[in-house]
């Protein structure tokens, strides 16, 4: 069974952010406006989420390769900052169609996620072969750091996290928000659950 704190602390910072957000939401802006900052917004998560797990790209840089034709052939780390923004923008549109939060939707995220990589990287793990360990690894000593679960289990930790978000998880911001005039909380734990380096799935 999922058990989370919620400390003060961090109920703290969500109030907050929730505060801010409903006090832009009731600026008027035109269309073009609110379109481009949050394109600007998508931008800027592309860019600090793959940062942080090693992608060397500048911020001008992720800005040029996202504006650039999808056409065009990517390097590498140019197709993981944009498989990112496609998979916020996927994100973004099922969360205005109020999709609830689900096990196909995780699938889903980690299919734009993973454009491009090979096909034992979509979907969930299975088995490994004989004498291997399926783990992260320290860099430096080389031991393993952390052991995800067996790839048997992962089905129903999935079942288990779903469930957890659509009930507890979403009683639980209500409960604590309630004063906040916050509407929709899905969207936002969407977001916070969008990641690429989930154990739960394959990893690269």
């Amino acid at each position: 069974m999922i058990k989370a704190i919620l400390t003060n602390e961090i109920l703290k910072y969500i109030t907050e952010i929730e505060k801010n957000r409903f006090r832009v939401s009731t600026v008027k802006m035109s269309r073009s406006v609110a379109n481009r900052l949050r394109k600007n917004s998508k931008k800027k998560s592309s860019y600090d989420t793959n940062k942080i797990e090693g992608n060397p790209l500048s911020k001008k840089k992720v800005d040029e390769v996202i504006d650039r034709d999808e056409r065009k052939h990517f390097l590498k780390p140019e197709q993981e900052v944009r498989n990112y923004f496609l998979a916020l923008n996927y994100l973004e549109e099922k969360a205005k169609k109020k999709e609830k939060f689900s096990k196909k939707l995780i699938l889903d995220v980690q299919q734009y996620v993973e454009k491009g990589a090979s096909k034992d990287k979509i979907g969930l793990r299975g088995p490994m072969p004989p004498g291997v360990l399926f783990a992260v690894y320290d860099s430096q000593t080389g031991n393993p750091d952390y052991i995800p679960p067996e790839y048997s289990d992962i089905p129903g930790l999935l079942d288990e996290l779903v469930e957890y978000v659509n009930t507890t998880l979403l009683l639980i911001f209500q409960d604590n928000l309630l004063n906040h005039n916050v509407q929709d909380h899905q969207v936002l734990i969407q977001y916070m659950l969008f990641h690429k380096e989930s154990y739960l799935l394959n990893q690269q």
